[in-house]
């Protein structure tokens, strides 16, 4: 046989998928197997079964499953249970009086080592924290700090639309999302909006953004100038709906109404249709490495909702730039600075002056 069975396992719901050969082992999706990890040996679920040439296997240098797991596998080791670690972990937490949050513990294989997931504001020293749990657990602790995105996915919860996170559900990894995905959608630029329960942009402005983009091209844009392919009235571009394909125009005499986009020549394409802007998808524009690009994972909260939104189409007054405040301050206390220095430098020549004269007249 020139093929090998690969396994695509995952060691929580909707995780990373890790590539194993099955080797001798005839598995199915959903089966648990032992897998050998950094970690040591580790219980997986079966989630992707498929068939690669020999070769290919080969160069992915992909690792045999250790075997099938058991029943005794499947036990909980000794006492210990995920439940009561986190129980442990947070009665722990009142008498060392941390800012932290404990979100779920997992066992490894064999119960001998404990990892702890928990969420902080900044950075925390938690050395004595682990102490305590280690003596208290009998197992080796080791405690993970996950930003917001990921404490959503190991929680879980049910978003705006109803339905439960995607991150905790069926997504797999996260890829960058960026507020342009919003505007390119014509969406409202409302946080409360657009935010997920992490309070991070959805994920899910990613899924229709590159149909929106290829929807968009089609469009003429705000203002555009078209002609009626029926009567060959010219119109001007007032809306356009970019799901439906329809755009309403008017006019020169004033009549408004909406059409088809294939019933209209465009003559001037005008502005980018409902002002939207062409952003791609994020796992492209992170694919093609472009410069300048911003993780959604690095911007602040601030930066996040500031980045390419017009104050004044909202109704705001643009602030004017702490930075270019800096520098006007800056130039104003040079000039003060400057002065006063100018003031004593005159001063203390005229004193020298008169010194040198003192010091003449002693001298005779």
């Amino acid at each position: 046989m020139n093929t090998v069975n690969v396994v695509g396992v995952q060691f929580r719901r909707a995780g990373k998928i890790y590539h194993f050969t099955a080797g001798e082992f005839d598995v199915r999706v959903g089966d648990e197997v032992i897998v050998d990890t950094d970690r040591g040996p580790s219980l997986a679920e079966v989630a992707v079964l498929k068939l690669l040439d020999r070769s290919e296997a080969g160069e992915q240098e992909l690792k045999p499953i250790i075997r099938k797991a058991s029943q005794k596998d499947l036990e909980p080791a000794g006492k210990l249970t995920p439940d009561h670690v986190e129980k442990f972990a947070r009665d722990a937490l009142k008498r060392h009086e941390l800012n932290i949050r404990i979100l779920k513990a997992e066992i490894l294989l064999g119960g001998n080592k404990v990892i702890v997931y928990f969420s902080a504001p900044g950075r925390v020293d938690f050395r004595e924290l682990v102490k305590d749990l280690a003596t208290g657990l009998y197992a080796r602790v080791e405690l993970k700090q996950v930003g917001a995105r990921d404490e959503a996915k190991l929680v879980g919860g049910i978003g705006i639309c109803g339905r439960e996170f995607c991150c905790s559900s069926f997504l797999r990894e996260f890829v960058p999302v960026s507020i342009k995905m919003a505007k390119n959608q014509n969406l409202a630029l409302n946080p409360t909006k657009v935010s997920g329960g992490c309070g991070r942009l959805l994920c899910c402005l990613t899924y229709e953004n590159d149909t929106y983009s290829e929807l968009r091209r089609m469009m003429p844009g705000k203002g555009a100038k078209v002609r009626v392919l029926d009567d060959g009235m010219v119109a001007t571009v007032v809306k356009s709906d970019i799901i439906n394909q329809m755009v309403m125009v008017i006019s020169d005499a004033g009549n408004m109404q909406t059409l088809p986009v294939s019933q209209l020549e465009v003559l001037d394409r005008g502005t980018r249709s409902g002002g939207g802007v062409d952003s791609g998808s994020g796992g492209e524009r992170a694919a093609r490495g472009e410069k300048g690009e911003k993780r959604h994972e690095d911007l602040s909260e601030a930066e996040v909702w500031a980045e390419d939104i017009n104050l004044e189409e909202l109704g705001f007054e643009a602030a004017e730039k702490p930075a270019e405040k800096d520098r006007e301050n800056n130039r104003e206390k040079d000039r003060d600075n400057g002065g006063r220095r100018r003031g004593r430098g005159g001063r203390g020549g005229r004193g020298g002056r008169g010194g040198g004269d003192n010091r003449g007249g002693g001298n005779q």
